[in-house]
């Protein structure tokens, strides 16, 4: 999870889903048929060691088999060699990672850091033939597993020759690898650091492991809506101005997630002024005159481009990061009596990760990580919402045969609980992955507060602070509302101020809060009513059109008038498709 850009997150979650690959392989190798989880449709094929993450389900990093074996001696030893084949698939990306470094190490930094880049924990349990065999021995290595990792090995750290080495500007854990070398070199380029930042083996994994042309970046995903909209010459100046910049390590190449992304196969960072004017910047300190010159022609593409299209000068800095998660599992995996039964519910899961990428990719977006029922991914902000219905949609779908075989009660089956977390493009990776776990949690809620299947939405704004929308999916007036606002903002027939005239209405009846009475409720809606009447569209002449007044104060007696202002501000959000539409510097 330590990461400061999308590749960092992206190659993270895949170098994960490989080593748990390579130790679901030897399982299956030994003992033909065993494995519960995953569930694999082709295990022979499916397990086969991957170069690049694909469009294949990923490999969550706990694996359940059924095996025979003659005694613990036996289990354990297999569970040794599926540990150790994780280990040596990790240290095969490690070598792969440094030879496309074509640079020096800190060699023996790297090896005491190769060595223990991964930590492997397994427990088992006796299954009885009998009813209740499959279901007693589930709880008991669900147990043990959790006391084994509660009881973790503490080995004693490598002594290193070199001392005070600065730390990896990931997570500021473990020693660099690489040697001090003057700013501006090309392998510092080529691993995308800026001066003074710094990184361990495995972030050096994370940057050079694999296929960089699959991972889509941060800033693209934001992007899109604005280069959809260009015209295709537009769009072919600025791939043509982009392509110079791959070859000196400014730019990447973005051409997986099925070709989606072919009207600018880039990562579109250089898109954004801020950025653009920053990496002039450094090539002009650096007296990089190659460099200089096309950060220069794309600067005037760029600058042709806005000028043409007034509407849109510039892309929309934000987009979203979305993390779901099942709701009641446990119920499900519970009535799970055997382990075919057990095979069936993994195989629904399968299914709906396999169907969760492709759901993910016609909204735009780009799924980090789809593995049984947790789902990364990230999304332009025009599509995040509808995308995060139809991931519930198919969640719902996938699981519902294989829970009512089970004989599920219909109020106790599977769900799915989607958070938004919305940041800004140079927000570290981990900060936007810290929000997007905030918002899943959100959506989780507790047992008091209408729990479990729901969206949330929190919004990280770069210069204030967070805010926070939720509704459950049977909610429908609240999605109602909120999609009616959204295309509003995107149509230009709201105001954005309206939202924060509601915040000030809310703190000048603050003494009101909490209080349901009749006058409580007449005050509100007079002060609600006097704002509507009195707002004005852009131009400061039109009133805002008969029906959208009438659905917010509507909103505003069915909700607390500071929720209803924090899900319009949401709302002109999700309608963004260029900086100019959030007020953004262009």
């Amino acid at each position: 999870g330590a990461a400061r850009n999308t590749r960092d997150l992206w190659c993270g979650s895949w170098l994960l889903s490989e080593a748990a690959r390579a130790a679901a392989r030897v399982l299956h190798r030994r003992h033909p048929g065993c494995l519960i989880f995953p569930r694999p449709e082709d295990p022979d094929a499916d397990l086969e060691p991957r170069n690049s993450p694909g469009d294949a389900a990923g490999i969550a990093n706990v694996l359940r088999a059924e095996i025979a074996a003659p005694d613990a001696a036996a289990v354990r030893a297999l569970c040794e060699e599926a540990k150790s084949a994780a280990e040596s698939r990790l240290i095969a990306l490690g070598k792969e990672a440094r030879q496309r470094l074509r640079g020096p190490v800190r060699e023996e930094v790297w090896q005491a850091q190769i060595d223990d880049i991964l930590e492997g924990f397994a427990a088992w349990a006796p299954l009885a033939d009998d009813g209740d065999g499959y279901a007693v021995a589930s709880r008991r290595v669900g147990e043990a597993l959790a006391a084994r990792k509660a009881t973790r090995n503490f080995r004693a750290c490598r002594p290193l020759a070199a001392e005070g080495l600065p730390k990896s500007s990931l997570d500021g854990a473990r020693e660099t690898v690489l040697p001090k070398r003057p700013n501006g070199d090309r392998s510092r380029r080529k691993l995308r650091l800026s001066d003074g930042e710094q990184l361990d083996a495995l972030g050096v994994m994370k940057r050079l492991a694999g296929d960089s042309e699959q991972f889509t970046a941060w800033p693209r995903i934001a992007a899109d809506p604005w280069i959809r909209q260009l015209a295709p010459e537009q769009q072919q100046l600025l791939c043509a101005a982009y392509e110079p910049l791959v070859e000196l390590d400014l730019a990447t190449r973005t051409r997986g997630n099925g070709g989606i992304y072919d009207a600018l196969p880039f990562d579109a960072s250089l898109c954004y002024r801020f950025r653009l004017d920053n990496a002039l910047s450094r090539a002009r300190k650096e007296q990089d005159d190659p460099a200089e010159r096309r950060l220069a022609d794309l600067q005037g593409c760029i600058d042709r481009i806005s000028k043409e299209k007034t509407d849109a000068r510039a892309p929309v800095p934000y987009a979203a990061i979305l993390k779901a998660d099942g709701d009641r599992m446990g119920a499900l995996l519970s009535k799970a009596d055997s382990a075919d039964s057990a095979r069936d519910i993994s195989s629904a899961l399968r299914r709906f990760a396999s169907k969760a990428r492709d759901v993910v990719r016609e909204h735009r977006g780009h799924a980090v990580y789809a593995g049984g029922d947790d789902v990364l991914a990230f999304l332009p902000l025009t599509q995040a919402r509808t995308c995060s219905r139809a991931l519930a949609d198919a969640f719902k779908e996938a699981l519902g045969g294989v829970a009512k075989a089970l004989e599920l009660p219909e109020d106790e089956r599977p769900t799915l609980s989607v958070g938004l977390g919305i940041g800004h493009v140079m927000e570290p990776m981990i900060a936007l992955r810290a929000r997007a776990e905030k918002a899943e949690h959100a959506a989780k809620g507790d047992a008091t507060d209408a729990p479990r299947n729901a969206l949330a939405v929190v919004l990280g704004v770069r210069s204030g602070a967070e805010l926070q929308w939720r509704a459950r999916w049977s909610d429908t007036e609240a999605f109602d509302a909120l999609d009616r606002m959204t295309d509003a903002f995107r149509c230009g027939l709201l105001p954005t101020r309206v939202a924060y005239d509601l915040r000030g209405v809310d703190r000048r009846l603050a003494w009101l809060r909490g209080d349901d009475s009749d006058r409580a409720r007449g005050m509100r809606s007079a002060e609600v009513g006097r704002l509507l009447e009195r707002a004005r569209l852009p131009g400061g002449t039109e009133k805002i059109r008969d029906d959208l007044r009438e659905l917010i104060a509507e909103r505003a007696r069915a909700q607390p008038l500071r929720d209803l202002a924090d899900a319009l501000i949401v709302a002109r959000w999700l309608s963004a498709r260029a900086a100019g539409d959030l007020g953004e510097r262009t």
